[in-house]
């Protein structure tokens, strides 16, 4: 069976413009913001998507919660704000689908800093785990633990499009970086613009025993 996958890249952080990958987890310029803003305007499957799954670095939050507010439950924005939809895709904090270096532009904040700031998000997963944010361990930036971190993900992507299949809402977007969208699909490169996507048509190898289990068969 096949099932459709949406990749996107962030929009622009404030680290992007000069190349400074000093900051820790920046959050957007105005200019990513807007980007979000365009994103929630131009993507057509909306009302397909049964789970948006983030990265949990500033930049990837404020893109999956501005891009797709009107695809995500309006439970996971604050009541009143006019953000998020009756019956929408649940919001999904996802580690593994972090930036893939141990730069300080590419390791996130600390929990309670980032939970402070996106309050209404469902950190529950992050607080049980012992890892998050340093860059070590599942989380190193060599090759293996990336294959394997890749791997990983994209087991988690099979069980989760299972559960959906049945659904009105069998889609799936991954919300991510661009360093790190070649090991969810399983390919050498894949490209995408700042707060763009990509859409995939993917089944997965129930055979495979290394690399990637998704076999990709169109875009």
């Amino acid at each position: 069976m096949s099932f459709r996958l949406h990749l996107v890249r962030h929009a622009e952080g404030i680290h992007n413009p000069g190349h400074d990958t000093t900051i820790l987890d920046p959050p957007l310029t105005e200019k990513g913001i807007a980007q979000c803003l365009k994103l929630c305007e131009d993507f057509p499957f909306k009302e397909s998507v049964g789970l948006v799954m983030t990265s949990p670095l500033r930049r990837t939050l404020q893109t999956a919660r501005l891009g797709f507010q009107q695809t995500i439950d309006e439970k996971f924005y604050a009541q009143g704000s006019g953000a998020g939809v009756q019956n929408g895709a649940t919001l999904l904090l996802e580690p593994d689908v972090q930036a893939h270096s141990a730069r300080p532009c590419d390791t996130g904040s600390d929990i309670a800093i980032l939970r402070s700031e996106f309050y209404d998000l469902p950190w529950e997963i992050l607080d049980l785990d012992p890892t998050f944010p340093a860059k070590e361990g599942l989380y190193a930036s060599d090759p293996e633990s990336l294959s394997l971190r890749g791997a990983r993900i994209q087991r988690r992507l099979e069980q989760k499009f299972k559960e959906l299949k049945d659904s009105k809402r069998p889609d799936i977007v991954v919300v991510t970086h661009g360093g790190f969208l070649s090991s969810v699909i399983g390919q050498e490169k894949t490209e995408v613009g700042q707060a763009r996507w990509k859409t995939f048509m993917v089944t997965f190898d129930q055979d495979s025993r290394i690399d990637s289990r998704i076999l990709v068969e169109s875009e």
